[in-house]
């Protein structure tokens, strides 16, 4: 994934990433380690490979960082990342882009089970069915 600063908008996705990476809005809160600190943030875009995440203090470019998405009804999942893009959205917020560099297929299978509950419960209107 290349590197790029956005100063207004998002970051311009072509067609065969957004087809390649599902992404799903999302509410979830994130703690971020680097070697400079931690800080909360709002992930409010979530895919198996990467998130956009506001409300927080500004991460440099390249900064490689220890994520722990807290997902609600799913248990905590801590994954490796580099900041990929940086900008202000159009009301004026900060984001930064992650791009998620899994060591292993569990973090990428967790991600992946946590969207596809999110998307069914947007489908059903939050009720999903029991197969009991």
């Amino acid at each position: 994934m290349e590197t790029q600063a956005t100063e207004a908008g998002l970051p311009s996705l072509s067609a065969h990433e957004r087809r390649r990476y599902p992404r799903t809005l999302s509410h979830v809160d994130a703690v971020v380690r680097t070697r400079n600190g931690c800080g909360r943030y709002l992930v409010s875009n979530l895919s198996v490979c990467g998130a956009l995440i506001t409300q927080g203090p500004p991460l440099e470019l390249d900064t490689i960082a220890e994520i722990d998405l807290h997902i609600p009804e799913h248990p905590q999942i801590r994954v490796v990342a580099r900041v990929a893009r940086e900008g202000v959205l159009d009301d004026g917020e900060r984001y930064m882009g992650l791009e998620f560099l899994h060591s292993s297929d569990e973090t990428e299978d967790m991600i992946q089970a946590a969207l596809l509950d999110e998307i069914e419960r947007s489908q059903t209107h939050g009720v999903i069915p029991s197969l009991d």
